[in-house]
């Protein structure tokens, strides 16, 4: 086992501002009330695939670095590869976020050590924001404890972005990119490729690449040129 990796260093461009799915104002206000030690001291957010859990997770660091906090942010998936002890070690008054967290699942020692950290948050010494792909009732753990644990905090379900929001939020990425997607290229995109959101935006990313070294607007030639 090696030694726990330093945080993840966010990405700053996720942030609450273009968080664009509708309906989540409450689980932005909450996450905002953690960081600053004025609401909850442990949050879960959950949902399925494209419902912005690791945009959140990465929004809440941008906006605690805005305000000189400190923020540690993790992902499970590299957690569970390192020495678990070395997490009893996080120094009181720490705010952490463990993206993915249920990748930890099966790994007894991992569930252990963050049954331990759950409880130094319910005891007031740390916060924690912690994501999941579904909710905690529905894991598969070796340890009972650990999984009631994760309902022990503010436990919130995110909506997954509908068809009719997937363009909009493409739309407002793209603006803060400084691209103007036409009503024609944004209907060819949804047309003819996944109308997941993850997919859209990673499509996107390429056709802004394309774009900066062409140094042409993006049209539906060039999405052919670039995407097929």
């Amino acid at each position: 086992m090696t030694q726990i990796a330093l945080p993840l260093s966010f990405d700053r461009q996720y942030s609450f501002d273009n968080y664009f799915i509708d309906r989540v104002e409450f689980v932005i206000a909450s996450l905002k009330a953690l960081i600053d030690a004025e609401g909850e001291r442990l949050i879960g957010l959950w949902g399925g695939r494209d419902s912005g859990k690791t945009h959140l997770l990465n929004a809440c660091a941008f906006y605690a670095r805005g305000h000189l906090l400190s923020f540690q942010l993790y992902d499970a998936v590299q957690l569970i590869e390192c020495e678990p002890s070395q997490f009893d070690e996080i120094a009181d008054g720490a705010v952490l976020a463990i993206d993915n967290l249920d990748a930890v699942c099966g790994h007894r020692h991992w569930e252990a050590a963050l049954y331990r950290l759950i409880n130094r948050c319910r005891d007031g010494h740390l916060r924690l924001i912690f994501s999941l792909s579904q909710k905690p009732q529905a894991l598969i753990c070796d340890l009972a404890d650990f999984q009631s644990r994760l309902s022990w905090g503010l436990l919130l379900e995110l909506p997954v972005a509908q068809e009719i929001e997937v363009e909009n939020i493409v739309r407002q990425r793209a603006l803060l990119l400084g691209i103007e997607l036409s009503n024609e290229v944004r209907a060819y995109l949804l047309t003819h490729y996944s109308r997941r959101l993850s997919h859209q935006l990673e499509i996107l990313c390429k056709l802004d690449d394309a774009s900066l070294s062409a140094k042409k607007k993006i049209t539906i030639p060039l999405i052919k040129q670039v995407l097929n």
